[in-house]
């Protein structure tokens, strides 16, 4: 997986700029969770990317979209590709979920689950 159990340099590197602090959006400081917020210098259609970190590892991302536009099919694909290849998500028709799981032979080695809606412009994965 690309971002997601990586640290807070390695999540900089992957999207081009320098992070702030942000608010922690499971509300869990108590258990760990630390945030931080960016604006990615490659996504031209203007995104805020929020990170969350439990114990020096991105556990959740979220997308925000920047602009009016509601999401679009390009919307979704370029946040999901963030994680994986967009052919290995799996999804219903008309589903606001994304499923993507990570396997060595039978051994699983991750499982994520995306989530947008495009009347509020947001992704979390």
């Amino acid at each position: 997986m690309n971002v997601l159990l990586g640290s807070k340099a390695e999540a900089e590197a992957h999207f081009g700029s320098k992070s702030v602090m942000a608010i922690n959006l499971l509300g869990m400081k108590f258990q760990g969770e630390k945030a931080w917020k960016f604006t990615p210098t490659g996504m031209n259609e203007g995104y805020e990317v929020t990170i969350g970190l439990f114990k020096d590892k991105v556990r959740y991302i979220a997308f925000k979209k920047m602009s009016s536009k509601k999401w679009d099919e390009g919307d979704v694909r370029s946040c999901l590709m963030h994680i994986a290849p967009y052919s290995a998500w799996s999804s219903r028709p008309g589903s606001e979920y994304f499923d993507y799981t990570e396997k060595e032979g039978e051994k699983l080695i991750a499982e994520v689950t995306g989530w947008y809606t495009p009347k509020y412009r947001h992704a979390f994965i």
